[in-house]
């Protein structure tokens, strides 16, 4: 996994919120949100495995929409700041933290409703194992995101500390293909990079978010949209 010990710092791990979803990245952050919900027919009730949690945006969503939520990270940095999130507010689902490797998920088959693995597959140039995995202990549906090969992130990718594996979609296809998994809904967008958005105070960030959204709305945005998030049916 690219940059797996600079992710798994402590340094790293407490400024990772505040680089990412503060300012400008609050948008990102509930625009992603947004989407996961939609994705879902139903969360309360629903098992879900939130795999590579980082600081359990995802995980602590769900549990306060009634799932019961396992949330997954390599880095027990990452893990301890999510528990402290928890720590401080109530939930309607149940929410355990795991440390442990994606690589292999130490469930049984089938174990879960649902597996998320959002901000993950950049981090691989080979997914098809982590594929395997999460098909293996999901139940009806995984859901993840990728950043696209063709789009503004090529240009300076190599400048990311973690860097990034850009996925066409047509090799997604190939892949879910290959597992028998179909995919239910997608959804691409983000012309600009990313990092517009989080040195940008949320005032200024937003007129920027309503271009952007006009951009990838045409067909030309699609296709060079920057992240694509994928809804898989089992």
């Amino acid at each position: 996994m690219k940059g797996k010990h600079w992710y798994q710092e402590d340094l790293i791990a407490t400024q990772y919120d505040a680089k990412r979803f503060s300012k400008g990245g609050s948008l990102i952050n509930s625009h992603e949100k947004q989407i996961v919900t939609n994705f879902l027919d139903s969360i309360d009730g629903k098992t879900i495995l939130d795999m590579a949690c980082g600081t359990a945006r995802f995980s602590l969503m769900l549990a306060d929409f009634g799932a019961d939520v396992v949330a997954l990270d390599i880095s027990k940095s990452m893990i301890n700041i999510g528990k402290n999130k928890a720590d401080t507010s109530s939930h309607s689902g149940d929410l355990t933290f795991l440390h442990a490797d994606a690589k292999n998920l130490p469930f049984d088959d089938s174990s879960f409703d649902v597996v998320l693995a959002m901000r993950f597959f950049h981090l691989t140039p080979l997914p098809l194992y982590f594929f395997l995995e999460m098909h293996r202990v999901a139940r009806e549906k995984i859901i993840f995101d990728t950043f696209n090969k063709y789009s503004a992130r090529s240009f300076y990718n190599w400048l990311l500390p973690m860097g990034s594996t850009l996925h066409s979609r047509s090799y997604i296809s190939q892949l879910l293909s290959s597992i028998d998994a179909t995919i239910e809904n997608s959804h691409h967008d983000f012309i600009f990079p990313y990092g517009v958005y989080r040195n940008l105070p949320t005032f200024l960030a937003k007129p920027i978010r309503s271009i952007d959204s006009s951009v990838v709305s045409t067909s030309l945005g699609q296709r060079i949209s920057t992240v694509s998030y994928w809804s898989i049916s089992l």
